[in-house]
């Protein structure tokens, strides 16, 4: 079975892959650091490459019939214990999940493409991603807290119209300091209509 830290960078890993957790076997004193998984689910045929390196994590790509499905990140060593940064109560650990519904109105949609019914614009999907992100957050602010967006880099990948229900998960990534980074996924009636990660930066709001 191939090492992924030894494994040349774009050719086939021979390792086991699937869909269940962890997708591949990480190496013992490693752990998991990140898994996105990106649009459909995964099929049953799956295979794996390394996609990047570096001296601490490897960025491993889970693919099916060249469609790419995921991306996972081993980093060397045990994961750290999370402790509360000074402007959170609690801290949220990686992993940790959130999901809000947002019922589409008018005011949410789009209708630029003439002859075509108004669909979710893209501002107001990722702004039902950033809101459940900071969720995570509100619900450990200190007194004097708020967070801010400070990144996206999200897929808008399928239409949602009004009336209809988005499905809006957000789980965390990563967080350094005050900034959190966060895997978010969009559906409506369990279709993905958008992926990909979003940031809160944590502030200090003085009192009034």
């Amino acid at each position: 079975m191939d090492d992924i830290w030894l494994a040349p960078i774009g050719r086939p890993l021979d390792v086991p892959v699937s869909a269940a957790l962890p997708p591949i076997p990480v190496p013992e004193g490693d752990h998991i650091e990140q898994l996105l998984w990106h649009g459909d689910p995964p099929g049953t045929h799956l295979g794996a490459h390394v996609a990047a390196r570096d001296a601490r994590t490897v960025t491993v790509r889970l693919t099916d019939a060249g469609r790419i499905v995921a991306d996972l990140r081993v980093r060397r060593g045990a994961a750290r214990v999370p402790r509360p940064h000074p402007l959170l109560r609690t801290e949220p650990a990686p992993g940790t999940t959130y999901t809000r519904l947002f019922a589409v109105t008018a005011a949410d949609t789009t209708d630029h493409v003439p002859d075509a019914e108004p669909v979710l614009s893209t501002p107001s999907l990722i702004a039902f991603m950033e809101d459940t992100a900071a969720d995570i957050l509100r619900a450990r602010f200190a007194p004097g807290t708020a967070s801010l967006g400070t990144w996206i880099g999200v897929r808008h990948t399928g239409p949602a119209r009004t009336g209809q229900e988005v499905t809006v998960t957000a789980v965390v990534a990563e967080a350094r300091g005050r900034r959190y980074l966060f895997d978010v996924l969009a559906t409506v009636d369990t279709r993905p209509i958008g992926d990909g990660q979003v940031a809160q930066t944590l502030i200090h709001v003085p009192p009034a």
